[in-house]
């Protein structure tokens, strides 16, 4: 028997999709959820912090300028 490529690419393709596994869906644990929470916070107050200086300064030191 005579080997034939796929005459279209998007069966070819379709057929290799049929055997892939499908990807794990992972409930969060009850132990871990406060964690995750705590994680949110913080991402807050981080994102708070950074919005705070302006884009594009760059200060080389935190010494103040002497006058």
């Amino acid at each position: 028997m005579a080997h034939r490529p796929y005459p279209n690419a998007d069966r070819a393709l379709r057929q290799l999709d049929r055997h892939t596994p499908a990807a794990p869906t992972l409930a969060m644990p009850e132990c871990l959820r406060p964690m995750a929470e705590s994680f949110a916070r913080m991402r807050q107050r981080n994102q708070a912090i950074v919005t705070q200086f302006p884009v594009g300064e760059y200060q080389l030191s935190a010494r103040r300028p002497k006058a």
